[in-house]
């Protein structure tokens, strides 16, 4: 799924590259704003782009199939245990495809399909299309639909046997799982399109457009804020030691961690002056405690835990998504030129 696991965390066991070694640079017919996801093999990876395909490609990058989406997608799919990918589009449907590439069911949902599903542990499909909630079962049949507010513009996350997501209504919500129960509805004060990362004790961080790092409990209590000095809109990332990770917009755009109620350091990007300019992708964190991340100056970074970029790699347009890491240590990177980049391991 993005970011790896239900919680959104983005850890990978692997280490990362610290050279920019070019395995291969695949063009898959348009712009990719979602992170590659692979199957359980690791020998596919699942590209969505805003042409409105969901690109299937080996690991040399050769293309294995294509199915049509309909609409731009902005989703990362989310691949179950079978195999199975289910991918979203603007088209206001969830698609269900088997890793022979054959659509097993398309459900319609009546709203643009822009973040990631959720993969829940019965084997039901937690999506979002527009302000509709839905729970979709392995047969593609709708168990429930709940109404937001406002637009949801949020990955869900899993907390417990709460969903958690944020609305552009700038409430963050907790529902739950078995039931559709909406648990809280935290207010925080500006949008809410920074997709909420769950840290190991349970409680939930949520980014703001009031360039915050909203911490809560797990019953939707505020437990604390951080400023983080521009817009969060891109997913958060949760560190092995607790630190939370997020990319923030300009007019100085950073990669931020932040320990407790404080930032703790920050690696600075150059800037346009823009506070509509800066980093979307929630960092990845390898085994060894590298960050790697895009931001759109084009550019892929991996900075140590002691702060020093150790990887620079360029790509021809924005790389708004977040990172892969395989578990052979191989950096898979999307990129708003239509291409995927494959970097190999050390």
């Amino acid at each position: 799924m993005q970011h790896g696991d239900a919680a959104r965390t983005h850890r990978s066991a692997a280490v990362g590259p610290r050279s920019a070694r070019l395995v291969f640079a695949a063009a898959v017919g348009g712009a990719v704003a979602a992170q590659v996801t692979c199957s359980p093999d690791e020998q596919t990876l699942y590209v969505a782009t805003l042409a409105g395909a969901l690109v299937a490609l080996d690991r040399a990058g050769r293309e294995r199939f294509r199915v049509d989406l309909g609409e731009r997608s902005y989703t990362a799919p989310a691949v179950a245990g079978d195999g199975t990918v289910y991918v979203g589009s603007d088209a206001g449907k969830l698609f269900a495809v088997s890793p022979a590439g054959q659509v097993s069911f398309r459900v319609e949902l009546g709203g643009e399909v822009d973040v990631a599903p959720l993969l829940l542990p019965s084997g039901e499909v937690f999506v979002v299309a527009g302000r509709t909630l839905a729970w979709i079962d392995r047969r593609g049949n709708v168990v429930r639909r709940l109404q937001a507010k406002r637009k949801v513009f949020t990955a869900p996350a899993l907390a417990g046997d709460l969903v958690v997501f944020g609305a552009q209504d700038d409430h963050a919500y907790g529902v739950r799982v078995s039931t559709g129960a909406v648990v809280f509805r935290t207010p925080l004060g500006a949008d809410v399109d920074g997709s909420p990362a769950v840290a190991d004790d349970g409680s939930v961080y949520f980014g703001t457009d009031a360039g915050e790092i909203a911490h809560l409990a797990p019953n939707g209590g505020v437990l604390g804020r951080v400023k983080v000095g521009g817009y969060v809109r891109g997913p958060l990332s949760i560190a092995r030691n607790g630190d939370v990770v997020v990319g923030t917009y300009g007019p100085a755009p950073r990669l931020v961690r932040v320990r407790g109620d404080a930032v703790a350091g920050a690696f600075a990007l150059q800037g346009t002056g823009s506070r509509e300019f800066g980093v979307h992708g929630g960092a990845l964190e390898d085994a060894s405690g590298t960050l790697y991340f895009g931001a759109q100056d084009d550019e892929v970074y991996g900075v140590s835990p002691e702060g020093a970029r150790v990887l620079a790699f360029r790509t021809g347009g924005d790389v708004d998504a977040p990172l892969t890491l395989l578990r052979d240590g191989t950096l898979v990177v999307p990129s708003e030129d239509g291409r995927v980049y494959a970097l190999a391991a050390q």
